[in-house]
C-alpha cells in the first residue's frame, strides 16, 4: 500500500534541506573571504594624538605590513576621552579583519577606571598580538635630594608636602606606577595634574614639580643630559635599553613594576584564521632587524605573543590593577 507523506513533514523537510544549502553556501563564501585576505586596504586606528608612543609604533608597523600581507594598512588617528573614541569606533567596526586598533594594554582595566563606557573589552575585542613595551622612569628635579629610590622614599616620608608628583593623567600607567610605590612605600605626597607627559617632564626638569614616572623613551636625551635625575625604572629586571640603571623591584619594592606595553587587537567575531594571519605578519615585522632597532631607537623594546598569550596578559594585568584603583579612589567619568 502506498503511504503518503504528511504535508508539513515534506515542508519541514524542504526547510532543512534549504537550511543545509545555505550554511554550506555561507561557508563556503567565508571560507573563500579568508583565503583572500586582504583583498583590500586595512584601516589601524591608533585611539591618541600624533606624535606619541602608539603613533609611533604605528606608522613603521603599517609599512611593514603592507609588504607582507600585499595591502596598504592606512593609520588613522581617532584621539579623545583618554582612547576612548577610537577604540569605541573599533568595537563597533565589521569583525572582518579591515578595521583594527593598537592601544596600550592599560586598556584592560577601564572597565575598572571609567564610570560609563561605549564598550566592553573583554567581549568587544579579540588580541591579536603585542608589538612592544617601553619601560617608564621614576625621574626627579635635579636638586632633589635623593639619589636612589630609598632614599626618595625616606624623603617622600618626611618632606611629602614639599614633593609634587606631575600626573600626566589620571589612570594613567605613569599615574598607577606612582599610586603603587606610594602605598609600598608608605608616604603621600603632593599631585599636580597635566594633559599629557610633555609639560609635566618641562616643570620637573624645572623644578616647579618634583618628581614624575615617564616614558623612557621620552626622556632618554634629557637623562643623559643633566636635566633629569633617574632614580629606577619600573620593569621587573634590568632593561637592555639601560642596563646601569636600577629597578624599583630590586630596590627594596619587589611588587612595584609596570610597562607602557602596546597591543593589537581586532572587533570581536574576526575570524580566527584572520587573527591568525595578522599575527604571524605581526611577528615578521617585529623579527625584522631594522625594525627592531628603529624600536630600540626610539626607546621600545620589542616583543610579540599569540593572540591567546595576548588575552592572558590582559587579563592578569585587569586583576592585578583593579583593586588598587579602588583603594585609590581613582574613577573617572
Amino acid at each position: 500500500m502506498h503511504r503518503s507523506i504528511k504535508p508539513w513533514r515534506h515542508a519541514l523537510g524542504v526547510a532543512a534541506l534549504l537550511c543545509g544549502v545555505g550554511a554550506a553556501a555561507f561557508a563556503g563564501a567565508a571560507q573563500a573571504q579568508t583565503a583572500d585576505y586582504p583583498s583590500k586596504p586595512i584601516r589601524l586606528v591608533v585611539p591618541f594624538a600624533p606624535g606619541g608612543g602608539a603613533d609611533s609604533l604605528a606608522r613603521p608597523l603599517a609599512e611593514q605590513l603592507r609588504g607582507l600581507l600585499g595591502q596598504s594598512v592606512l593609520v588613522e588617528n581617532k584621539a579623545g576621552a583618554g582612547s576612548n573614541i577610537g577604540t569605541a569606533e573599533v568595537a563597533r567596526a565589521a569583525p572582518d579583519g579591515y578595521t583594527l586598533l593598537i592601544n596600550t594594554d592599560g586598556v584592560a582595566i577601564y572597565k575598572d577606571l571609567y564610570a560609563k563606557l561605549q564598550y566592553d573589552f573583554f567581549k568587544d575585542f579579540v588580541p591579536v598580538s603585542y608589538v612592544a613595551s617601553s619601560p617608564l622612569l621614576l625621574g626627579v628635579t635635579p636638586s632633589l635630594a635623593a639619589t636612589d629610590v630609598q632614599s626618595f622614599a625616606a624623603l617622600a616620608r618626611r618632606d611629602g608636602k614639599q614633593i609634587t608628583f606631575a600626573n600626566p593623567g589620571p589612570g594613567s600607567p605613569h599615574h598607577l606606577a606612582y599610586e603603587l610605590l606610594a602605598r609600598e612605600a608608605g608616604f603621600k605626597t603632593g599631585e599636580a595634574l597635566y594633559r599629557g607627559g610633555g609639560q609635566a617632564v618641562v616643570d620637573v626638569m624645572a623644578g616647579h614639580t618634583q618628581v614624575g614616572m615617564f616614558t623612557f623613551g621620552a626622556v632618554q636625551s634629557h637623562v643623559q643630559g643633566g636635566r633629569l635625575k633617574p632614580l629606577a625604572l619600573l620593569t621587573e629586571k634590568r632593561s637592555a635599553l639601560a642596563p646601569d640603571l636600577p629597578t624599583v623591584a630590586e630596590s627594596g619594592f619587589p611588587n612595584v613594576h609596570i610597562a607602557l606595553r602596546f597591543v593589537v587587537v581586532a572587533p570581536s567575531g574576526t575570524p580566527q584564521p584572520i587573527v591568525d594571519k595578522l599575527q604571524k605578519a605581526i611577528q615578521t615585522a617585529v623579527q625584522d632587524p631594522a625594525y627592531r632597532e628603529m624600536l630600540r631607537g626610539q626607546g621600545f623594546e620589542p616583543f610579540t605573543t599569540t593572540s591567546s598569550e595576548a588575552a592572558g596578559i590582559l587579563r592578569e594585568e585587569s586583576r592585578r590593577w583593579a583593586p588598587i584603583l579602588k583603594a585609590a579612589n581613582i574613577r573617572l567619568e
